[in-house]
């Protein structure tokens, strides 16, 4: 049975409340999420709502559930005994309004849960709009996302195949699913899907939903809309289907047959003996149609809570919540992955190390940014910095020689003698990045006469 966190409010007077965090199951959470709210709004309308323990009775229990752009109010009766049975179940806090509006607004975040609307992109690239996504939120792994390619593409050419897909982006790696699959139960992509879950706040995840429309100009087209994953989670619960039978495909000879999924279940190694190579299983249910209106009714909440965006803007807002909710809140660097950052060091870029504190630290060498990644620091550049750490990623054959490069950094050098402001800062650039296109043991590398000089000192 999976579990997960809720949140009740408990108003004793005019200014004293308490927040209780309690684990459910998730079942019982989606069948509160059903009912009708007293309420929605944002959370000082909430709040304003919510009776004090005088004027409703005891048993009754205020629970807050994200909605949309906002926050839904279910007051429940859960029986007398429902408080006592539950004492020791979870973390209670009590204060004023203000600060139980905080604590409420930390724990949502913490729990998964999200307070704004979710992006839409609308008729894109599909690949190439999960990619950006992809490389500024998986920091390991990212072939994974090569699997996901193949599959979309297939899918896309072939006028048969699912249309609808679920993708999951974490800190490592990429998974990606025909949409029915997450709908049952028992099955890979239905575990996977949910495993992410509560408890996996490090691995950062984000989920999408794909309704694919199809080839252009050699580009799959489609439909991409960002999740709340954890109210997925939470409809998963009331909308998942057990499996009755499994199709498969062996590959030699190429022969489908089905099998009951209790059979398959008990006797999939000698059904693999028996037929050989297994190359794809499907699984059915015994009410396809019940499936797919689930699905459906899904779609609608999909597009009910997303807003359209541009993936430039989206990737920024990713960057921007990762480092804000790490505690790095000073918006003057870019959020840099570690394998990049890696490779921005290794290559003589100004790269830092950033702290929950607010501070940064420049890293010096490569010892030291293990140290800092063992650790469990987030890594951050400049965006002029970051565009330069682009050219190294593409490991293509630099377009001047090291002898041509090492003529180029000295005519700026040269160049900046003349002391001309008006140019400083352009030449600082050129020289900058000539000693970067130099090797590592030749960067800082000045002609023996100008040595005596300091660039600072031409600004």
């Amino acid at each position: 049975m999976e579990y997960s966190q809720i949140n009740t409010i408990t108003k004793f007077g005019p200014d004293d409340y308490s927040l209780w965090t309690l684990t459910m199951p998730r079942d019982k959470i989606g069948q509160i999420r059903q009912r009708s709210p007293v309420v929605e709004g944002d959370m000082r309308r909430i709040f304003s709502e919510i009776h004090t323990g005088e004027e409703q009775p005891e048993s009754i229990c205020n629970f807050v559930l994200p909605h949309s752009n906002g926050l839904r109010l279910f007051t429940v009766d859960m029986g007398e005994d429902f408080a006592e049975k539950n004492r020791h179940n979870g973390c209670s806090v009590r204060g004023a309004r203000e600060q139980i509006m905080a604590d409420l607004r930390d724990t949502l975040k913490e729990q998964g849960y999200r307070l704004y609307g979710n992006a839409s992109f609308l008729n894109v690239d599909v690949l190439g709009t999960l990619q950006k996504i992809m490389e500024h939120n998986t920091d390991y792994y990212q072939s994974d996302f090569q699997y996901d390619v193949t599959k979309l593409q297939e899918a896309a050419a072939d006028r048969n195949a699912d249309r609808h897909f679920f993708w999951l982006s974490r800190g490592s790696g990429t998974w990606c699913f025909a949409e029915p699959d997450v709908y049952i139960s028992n099955t890979s992509p239905h575990n996977t899907w949910n495993y992410y879950g509560a408890g996996n706040k490090s691995e950062h995840v984000k989920t999408f939903w794909i309704e694919l429309k199809g080839m252009r100009d050699e580009k799959v087209m489609g439909d991409i809309v960002e999740l709340d994953y954890q109210k997925h989670l939470d409809y998963l619960c009331t909308h998942s289907f057990e499996p009755s039978a499994v199709e498969i495909v062996f590959k030699n000879p190429n022969d489908v047959r089905t099998f009951s999924y209790q059979e398959y279940d008990q006797n999939f190694q000698s059904i693999a003996q028996r037929y050989g190579t297994v190359e794809r299983v499907a699984f059915r249910v015994t009410d396809p149609y019940e499936l797919s209106r689930a699905a459906i009714e899904a779609h609608g909440l999909f597009w009910d809570a997303a807003e359209p965006m541009d993936i430039d803007t989206y990737v920024k807002r990713l960057e921007h919540d990762r480092l804000h909710d790490y505690g790095y809140t000073a918006d003057d660097l870019v959020l840099t992955g570690p394998l990049d950052a890696e490779k921005a060091i290794k290559n003589g870029l100004a790269c830092y190390a950033l702290y929950p504190d607010g501070s940064k630290e420049l890293i010096p060498g490569r010892e030291v940014y293990q140290e800092r990644h063992y650790r469990g620091a987030l890594f951050g550049m400049t965006a002029e910095e970051r565009s330069i750490l682009q050219y190294f990623k593409q490991d293509c054959i630099p377009l001047f020689t090291k002898e041509e490069m090492r003529e180029i950094c000295s005519l700026a050098v040269q160049a900046g003698m003349e002391n001309d402001p008006a140019r400083s800062r352009l030449l600082d650039k050129i020289i900058h990045k000539a000693e970067c296109m130099l090797p590592q043991e030749e960067q800082g590398y000045a002609p023996e006469q100008e040595n005596e000089y300091n660039r600072e000192d031409l600004r």
